[in-house]
């Protein structure tokens, strides 16, 4: 700031010009009026408390890592039911073959609850055949 003030001269249409861009920079940071009412000249600028800049700045980060996390955890819970359903598929098709899979593939497709999932699991475990597995999905 110091050296902008030796460089460009008083009432000058430059000076203004970065002195209004740090105003209107303060108001999308969200800088209090109070604090941009002492903005004036640059020399005004050099005593902006650093602070002034960066909460806003810091808040920002903050919020935007905070919806990042958010989106992370949906993304991995909704990775990890897929996964669990191409187990249950591919079990399926082991056991009981391609016909009971797809049947099952079609009634996982609704499935959102881990809980739901691992009766599931179980029923694949439990029933003798693909009949008897989609037969008990279908009641259920």
């Amino acid at each position: 700031m110091a050296k902008l003030r030796e460089l460009l001269p008083e009432r000058s249409p430059m000076r203004e010009a970065l002195v209004a861009w740090a105003r209107s920079r303060m108001i999308a940071e969200g800088t209090k009026e109070e604090h941009m009412e002492r903005v004036r000249d640059l020399g005004d600028l050099e005593s902006i408390d650093d602070t002034w800049w960066s909460q806003p700045r810091r808040e920002g980060i903050e919020q935007g890592l905070a919806q990042g996390r958010r989106e992370g955890h949906r993304e991995a819970e909704a990775r990890a039911r897929l996964q669990q359903r191409a187990t249950l598929v591919r079990q399926a098709r082991r056991k009981f073959g391609a016909e009971t899979a797809e049947g099952l593939d079609a009634v996982l497709e609704g499935v959102a609850d881990s809980e739901r999932t691992e009766q599931i699991a179980d029923l694949i475990i439990d029933c003798a055949d693909g009949r008897e597995l989609l037969a008990k999905l279908g009641s259920a």
